[in-house]
């Protein structure tokens, strides 16, 4: 399982790397690590879908997290969506407090 992690990290770095627009589309992301996994003698759907319920692709909460913690600590691969989704960060935490005290 470790080996899947490793490689999925090495690719999402690559996709968001080479491919900006990969960045700030989790669902683009997905297809495109996904379609670097299998083989071509694996393209059939059914073939594809025994893949994931084998767990024999990385997960799709995998390969989020892998995009969230690269753009994190590498500036340079944060899509343009990255800062506005950030500044507010700081309005929602405020309207969870004002929820959690009425």
């Amino acid at each position: 399982m470790e080996y899947i992690k490793d490689k999925t990290i090495n690719i999402v770095k690559d996709l968001i790397t080479k491919h900006p627009h990969l960045r700030d589309n989790d669902n683009k992301l997905l297809a495109n690590v996904w379609y670097q996994s299998v083989t071509p003698l694996q393209e059939e759907w059914l073939d594809f879908l025994a893949l994931i319920a084998n767990g024999d692709l990385p997960s799709s909460e995998s390969i989020m997290r892998c995009r969230r913690k690269l753009q994190e600590l590498n500036p340079e691969l944060r899509g343009e969506l990255w800062d506005k989704r950030h500044q507010m960060q700081t309005q929602v935490k405020e309207e969870l407090k004002e929820m959690e005290n009425d």
